[in-house]
């Protein structure tokens, strides 16, 4: 399971850019600092009680000292470990996303555009970039802290119940808590970040399995001292390791009484060795801030909650599990109704093994019952101070949980081994074991590819595209496009566009794009965003770049259908807002396809049914008649048999009774929206014509002769 673990989190890591996983940067800037000055940054104060759109791009650049403040472990640590690389190029990489210029900060949604909070230059790789290198050394420690959280969820599960298994010795609960952690999208996303969350959540784990042993077996006061040692590097780590003090105090006071002073004197040695070794930081915040927490940084940068209901509840619940990067990045409303329904079977399941009459068939309340209690009580404590942060930030991500996510695990996976009694709960667990596994494998490609993936194709532009080769001025060129399907009235399409810069543009553009009929005035839908997105402007690009840009569509349902459309392409300056023209100053914009739109739904049927076959294509199944002042309105419905060979004109004549032209009208069916040549088997085409006709439309009778001609 570790191994599995480790190479989902080895895929996280691979799809996530730098900088992208929570706080990532922050961290980076602080252990910066820590190689640079070789001591921890000073507090600072960054007020953002009303930000506008400068205040949160400059917010998110680097700074020196940074804005973040923490407990100095971790980064003291990190810097240790990363001294001999440096990064001296983190401040040119950190470069804020340009929606935050604009104001436009990423929403918590499904969609994958937006949800980046930087742009990435061409030179963030492991050959180029020594932050890079770092981050991903970095990265590779966060993983190996967050396996020992995994195997912690294990200890923990075999503590409570040490003869729990089946009847080949298979420990089920504790492999069902280890792989409740395991697999725990959100928990292998976090896992490859740059974050002391990793190193708190690892040290909190392994504290409260000391503790569950300690209350189990006893300890000397060397032991409790130990783990005193232990829970003050969790103290100089993250400010939440605090809850550890009162956990470590009710552990020494229930441990076994035998006899001994031993027994009496455990708290204090754990409280003396936790306060000697992480004490001194938050004393020193006293006298240097009068603020011995260090948290109010973090106080003045965020806005509070005005009310902390349902809805807030909901969204942590949703981060606890899937809901990746900053914004945060959602999954689908089932994929969070699946795994609601297997945390309400778990609270049946534990309801059930609480009760006297019932005897669960793997881990019993008897057992364990202190010790349930006893992580209890951490989840409750845990639970309630992050409401508090939550209300005073406005930060609702249920990561900052995590540190009791192994406990979380342990009642999970005991109360859903209570539905193991019969064999169609045994069949249940197993499958949603192995849906767990597989969400949590399709994650990156799904869900963090399409969100963070570069758009930069060093390979250039693939052998599918239809080359374009026009040059805008700047020297930027649409190189081709991917041709597209048919379109159809209320669907959303991608059309997908590689530009190439010879040279390296000089300034930031935006692209866009307008679908349309021949006549451009009847747009139906647009488009406008930079050129490469939010995640590589072409202010980045460097010279040769092949940068892949996806033009997304919406069709209203009102589209005229069936028809011709073509997609219009052109950039913007966005620094002045004027469209660029194109190098030969023909234009300012390309204008690329047709598609053929095609109807949504069939024609209402004709007031007047026929069958009259025009050759072996077309045929036509009836037609409308009405007057209108001096002209007669006559609508064609045609159907199209097979594909036609040539783009007909139609004709429709009026007659007298002797045969004597009267009016008629003739043209392309649709007014050319639709040439023949692209009707396909089982198009049904509506087509109207007007024949002006005076005074000789009172006559009667009067003949109508419709047809078409090459």
């Amino acid at each position: 399971m570790l191994i599995t673990f480790a190479g989902l989190g080895l895929t996280y890591a691979l799809e996530t850019p730098c900088f992208e996983s929570p706080d990532e940067w922050s961290h980076l800037s602080v252990i910066r600092y820590w190689i640079e000055h070789q001591t921890p940054p000073p507090r600072v104060l960054a007020p953002r009680d009303e930000p506008t759109a400068w205040d949160e791009t400059w917010y998110f650049e680097y700074h020196d000292p940074p804005l973040y403040y923490a407990p100095p472990l971790y980064h003291g640590l990190a810097a240790l470990l990363t001294s001999w690389i440096g990064m001296d190029d983190l401040p040119r990489l950190l470069l804020p996303s340009p929606s935050w210029e604009r104001g436009w900060a990423p929403q918590s949604n499904s969609d994958p555009w937006n949800k980046n909070i930087y742009a990435h230059r061409a030179e963030e790789t492991l050959a180029q970039s020594d932050t890079v290198r770092a981050a991903a050394l970095l990265r590779t420690l966060s993983l190996g802290l967050a396996a020992v959280t995994v195997w912690c969820a294990y200890a923990m599960a075999r503590l409570l119940w040490p003869d729990e298994g089946d009847h080949k010795g298979r420990p089920y609960v504790a492999l069902g808590a280890a792989a409740f952690v395991a697999f725990n999208p959100q928990f292998i996303a976090l896992s490859i970040g740059v974050t002391n969350d990793n190193l708190l959540n690892a040290l909190f784990a392994l504290s409260l399995v000391y503790m569950l042993r300690f209350m189990r077996d006893g300890a000397n006061w060397p032991r409790w001292a130990a783990l005193g040692g232990l829970v003050g590097l969790a103290l100089l780590t993250k400010q939440s390791a605090l809850l550890l003090l009162p956990m470590g105090l009710l552990a020494a006071i229930w441990q076994p009484k035998n006899g001994h002073r031993t027994s009496n004197v455990g708290h204090w040695a754990f409280l003396i060795a936790a306060l000697g070794v992480g004490v001194w930081w938050y004393a020193r915040n006293w006298v240097l801030y009068r603020d011995p927490l260090g948290l109010e940084t973090h106080f003045t940068s965020q806005l509070s909650l005005t009310r902390f209901g349902l809805d807030e509840i909901v969204a942590i619940l949703r981060s606890y599990w899937a809901a990746f990067g900053w914004a945060p990045l959602l999954v689908e409303p089932p994929a969070y109704a699946v795994a609601g329904l297997v945390m309400l079977a778990a609270l049946v399941g534990v309801v059930a093994a609480i009760r006297p009459a019932v005897s669960p068939p793997w881990g019993g309340l008897r057992e364990g019952a202190r010790g349930l209690i006893f992580l209890s009580l951490a989840f409750a404590l845990n639970a309630v101070s992050f409401a508090r942060w939550a209300i005073a930030t406005g930060v609702l991500s249920g990561r900052l949980m995590f540190a009791t996510l192994p406990v979380v695990a342990v009642l999970v996976a005991w109360g859903l081994a209570q539905w193991s009694r019969w064999k169609i709960g045994r069949w249940a667990l197993g499958a949603a074991a192995a849906l767990a596994l597989l969400f949590a494998a399709i994650v990156p490609l799904r869900y963090l590819r399409p969100a963070y993936g570069s758009p930069r194709l060093p390979a250039g532009m693939p052998g599918t595209a239809q080359a374009v080769d026009l040059t805008f001025q700047g020297n930027v060129q649409l190189a081709g496009y991917e041709a597209m399907n048919d379109l159809e009235p209320g669907e959303e399409i991608n059309l997908t566009l590689y530009w190439r810069a010879p040279t390296a543009p000089q300034h930031r553009y935006r692209v866009w794009a307008q679908l349309g009929p021949q006549d451009a005035a009847q747009k139906v839908a647009e488009y406008d965003t930079w050129l490469g997105g939010t995640l590589y402007p072409s202010d980045l690009w460097q010279a040769g770049d092949t940068v892949r840009h996806t033009v997304n569509l919406a069709i209203p349902d009102w589209t005229p259908a069936p028809g011709l459309y073509w997609a219009r392409v052109g950039l913007v300056d966005d620094d002045t807002g004027e469209r660029v023209s194109l190098a030969d100053g023909s234009s300012d914009m390309a204008v690329l396809g047709p598609w053929r739109a095609r109807a949504a739904s069939p024609p209402p049927a004709p007031a007047c049914a026929a069958d009259f076959r025009l050759g072996s294509a077309i045929r036509l199944a009836g037609y409308d008649l009405e007057m209108q002042e001096n002209n007669l309105s006559v609508t064609l419905y045609w159907q199209a048999e097979q594909v036609p060979d040539a783009d007909y004109t139609v004709y429709a004549h009026l007659l007298d009774e002797e045969g004597n032209l009267l009016g008629q009208h003739d043209g392309p069916p649709r007014d050319g929206a639709y040439p023949t040549s692209w009707w396909l088997p089982g198009d049904a085409v509506t087509d109207q014509h007007s024949i002006p006709c005076g005074a000789s439309c009172q006559l009667a009778p009067l003949h109508l002769q419709v047809g078409m001609y090459d």
